[in-house]
């Protein structure tokens, strides 16, 4: 499957994982370069090809953005 250079650096970086591999918080695993809109989009770019689950945490605190926590589809 072909990837866009910034989808295959989300890959990548869900493949590493945070405390294990093929999973993680998009907001720890994207780019810190990368604004949370690009994120999203990229991360929304390899669901729709399959390749990750993503499902969408609620805030902690109010004010703060919802979490997107990913791992990789098998």
């Amino acid at each position: 499957m072909n990837l866009t250079t910034k989808e295959k650096e989300l890959y990548d970086s869900v493949l590493t994982g945070m405390d294990e591999a093929g999973c993680g918080w998009l907001h720890e695993l994207a780019p810190a370069n990368w604004s949370p809109r690009s994120a999203a989009g990229v991360l929304s770019s390899l669901i729709r090809k399959g390749l990750v689950h993503s499902h969408k945490e609620p805030p902690d605190q109010p004010g703060y953005p919802p979490a997107y926590w990913i791992t990789l589809v098998n």
